[in-house]
């Protein structure tokens, strides 16, 4: 073939793809477009961004809780200031419908680097899709929720990848490419001061840093024990670039989440966060019901895991055994561990399927149809512009180019929140402390009159000092004692979501001191009856 010829097929073929990228660009576009259209939580998220908020118009991080006064006692460490300025940031520049982008973009992402980590794994495009869709099922309870917590699952997965890059995460096809093959001194660098990097930017995102720092923990003693093991060598330990990495790396990822504005007291404080005594009453800090949809996810996982386990041609590495393990018992002591669980559990599940398919043996007919594709259309790279171009004309995200108009409330805030409770407590402007679920007091204090004294807030539980908490708890929940705890935090106003508070609802309605100002679907607003002379 003459060299004119060679450049007019290479030119021809340049930005040709297979059909297998093209059902997955199809894939994640779909996906995308589903992520754009999940309703804004009506929780935390609203807490962090009147946080956000509040540091753009003071300039400052804030010394207490500035929206819950019982709370103002307790000095706060914000383990995620920097996700509250975004979100705030967000928010006051583009309204609620930012958010949601937000939320989109960052989540696509997780998924898509997902599918690199699987990709670079099992080598494998239609499993690394297949791993990635298997993660989303496994962490499904936690995915509709956008708030820091996501953003620390970005940092971990990243964190995944670069190990993965660097051959230490034991998650390797090959047993002679773990540790066996050294990485360029450049390369090396580069992992490092990505590692680095990340660490410094998650350390000041969220408190799930410490998350990552267990997972390079455990790799790092995975590692030594098996180098101890093999050779019986302190000096091996030490001078091995399967040891001698991981050391590096935990002690740079160590030091790393010392820059932050709180220096050492922000790890040590996260350190002790899940202990907190109000935090026992929180479902998420709760292990799992078996029947609930984590721990049906992790049941699954674990299934499937040992299910494939025969299959696989190379046995699981200690540092493999070690995470899975950690991050399964993890998973079943608090469930919002799941969505940590749920990319480690991806990783351990690649190699079985792997084998699973390979044994399977489906590349004749897989060659076949994608022969038989290629006779039929050369369109493919076509499509997968098409597929992208969809994605970001169907969702709310192409609205400043494209123009529309913006979703109405209804579709832009999940179904829980109280809009209409909102809108009356605005006109009412209350003065005095009010009683509200904790759930609604993070959207009350961000979309509420200004200065409204709500009692209770998701990001304020474990602010509040353990007896106000348990007072709270007790009119929450309409407990023995009611009427004096109303009186002794001098309540004249309480919010009431009927769904779940139906004793503190039927108390209200059937007491002579109350009576009901505004009542919709969700819930009620009642005032202490006036005493008339």
């Amino acid at each position: 073939m003459s060299q004119e010829a060679a450049t007019t097929e290479l030119s021809a073929t340049r930005f040709d793809v297979s059909w297998l990228w093209v059902l997955c660009s199809g894939w994640f576009a779909a996906f995308f477009v589903y992520f754009s259209y999940i309703p804004l939580w009506h929780t935390d998220i609203w807490g962090h961004v009147a946080y956000g908020q509040w540091m753009l118009d003071h300039g400052r991080l804030p010394a207490v809780d500035p929206f819950v006064e019982l709370a103002q006692s307790t000095p706060l460490i914000d383990t995620a200031w920097l996700s509250q300025l975004l979100f705030g940031w967000l928010e006051r520049s583009g309204g609620p419908e930012r958010l949601s982008v937000a939320y989109a973009v960052i989540s696509i992402s997780i998924y898509l680097l997902l599918a690199i980590l699987f990709l670079l794994r099992t080598q494998r495009v239609g499993l690394a899709v297949i791993g990635s869709i298997l993660t989303w099922l496994i962490g499904w309870d936690r995915h509709l929720v956008i708030r820091p917590e996501l953003l620390g699952g970005l940092c971990f997965v990243v964190l995944l990848t670069l190990l993965t890059a660097a051959r230490l995460t034991g998650f390797n096809i090959s047993r002679a490419a773990s540790g066996a093959q050294e990485t360029s001194m450049v390369r090396r660098w580069g992992i490092r001061g990505a590692v680095a990097l990340l660490f410094v930017v998650w350390v000041n995102l969220h408190g799930s840093f410490a998350v990552g720092l267990v997972a390079v923990g455990i790799l790092t003693a995975g590692a030594l024990v098996e180098e101890w093991w093999r050779s019986r060598s302190i000096r091996r330990l030490l001078t091995q670039a399967a040891t001698r990495e991981p050391l590096v790396l935990l002690l740079i990822a160590s030091v790393a989440t010392l820059v932050n504005p709180y220096g050492i007291e922000l790890p040590l404080y996260v350190a002790t966060f899940g202990s907190h005594p109000n935090m026992a009453s929180i479902s998420e800090w709760q292990p799992p019901e078996i029947t609930s949809v984590t721990g049906l996810a992790v049941a699954g996982a674990s299934a499937l895991f040992l299910a494939t386990l025969s299959l696989r041609r190379h046995r699981p590495t200690l540092s493999e055994w070690l995470l899975l393990i950690v991050f399964t018992i993890g998973v079943c002591v608090r469930e919002r561990m799941v969505t940590w669980y749920a990319p480690v559990a991806g990783l351990s599940l690649m190699p079985g399927l792997l084998d699973l398919l390979t044994r399977m043996d489906l590349s004749p007919r897989v060659l076949q149809l994608q022969r038989l594709l290629d006779r039929r259309a050369r369109i493919q790279t076509a499509l997968v512009v098409l597929f992208v171009w969809l994605a970001f004309s169907f969702s709310p995200i192409s609205q400043p180019v494209l123009g529309g108009r913006r979703r109405p409330a209804e579709q832009l805030f999940r179904n829980q929140t109280p809009l209409g409770i909102t809108m009356y407590l605005r006109k009412a402007v209350p003065t005095g402390q009010i009683a509200n679920p904790q759930w609604w007091g993070d959207w009350l204090s961000w979309a509420g009159p200004p200065g409204l004294r709500v009692m209770m807030t998701t990001n304020s539980v474990h602010l509040v000092p353990a007896t106000h908490f348990q007072n709270y708890t007790a009119i929450s929940w309409a407990h023995a004692g009611l009427k004096k705890r109303l009186d002794d935090y001098g309540i004249e106003l309480i919010v009431v979501d009927t769904s779940l508070q139906t004793e503190l609802a039927k108390y209200i309605r059937q007491s002579s001191d109350w009576q009901i100002d505004y009542e919709d679907s969700q819930g009620f607003v009642a005032s202490r009856k006036r005493e008339t002379q």
